[in-house]
């Protein structure tokens, strides 16, 4: 009988203080000790935050990650890349633009560098800007019937530059007036509008 009394006293204690603190009580484990929060919530709570986190690991590796685009600054098109972070950029083929040679690819804020393909790697959307340098351009001269000076047959200049000190051809009982292109004067100052090679024609009087 003392056993029961025992009993049946520890279970009135127990009703008394679920009562006074006046909800129910959680039986948290774990992480969950100190919580008020009912286990089958946060359990739930939790396995959402899991298949977020999977979902977007699926997206990423499905859609490569980050973007590496090449802008040629008025050269031919080059294809963008999909890469994952630290990979590294896949080189593709220079770019071409009529009157410059392809110098290279930087990127913003870096205009004095070259990237190297060898070393570089993604670390976020990038953009690669192409750098181009002035292509050389031979000019030759038809001397309509006149003499060149020694070595003068051409010479090379830079496309969108002036043309700089031109030869004087010598003809008998002719004066030279100067140089012709497509019906237009060339003179020093004129700038080579031409990219490619092309021939000035002596003008006489």
């Amino acid at each position: 009988m003392e056993n029961r009394q025992q009993i049946d006293e520890i279970n009135e204690s127990t009703q008394g203080a679920e009562s006074v603190s006046g909800r129910p009580r959680r039986f948290g484990r774990g992480i969950y000790d100190k919580t008020d929060t009912p286990i089958r919530l946060l359990d739930g709570f939790i396995a959402g935050i899991i298949i977020i986190i999977v979902i977007m690991v699926a997206v990423f590796a499905i859609f490569g990650g980050f973007t590496v685009s090449f802008n040629t600054s008025g050269g031919t098109e080059i294809a963008s890349q999909k890469l994952r972070y630290g990979n590294y950029v896949k080189e593709p083929e220079e770019p071409v633009r009529q009157g410059y040679t392809f110098a290279g690819w930087y990127y913003e804020g870096h205009e004095n560098e070259t990237w190297d393909f060898s070393v570089g790697t993604v670390g976020g959307d990038l953009e690669l800007i192409a750098r181009w340098e002035p292509a050389k351009v031979t000019v030759k001269f038809d001397a309509d019937g006149g003499r060149m000076p020694d070595g003068m047959e051409s010479i090379q200049v830079t496309y969108q530059e002036a043309y700089g000190e031109l030869p004087v051809p010598q003809k008998e009982g002719c004066q030279f007036a100067g140089w012709m292109y497509s019906g237009g004067e060339i003179t020093a100052a004129s700038i080579v509008m031409m990219p490619g090679e092309h021939v000035l024609t002596a003008l006489w009087e």
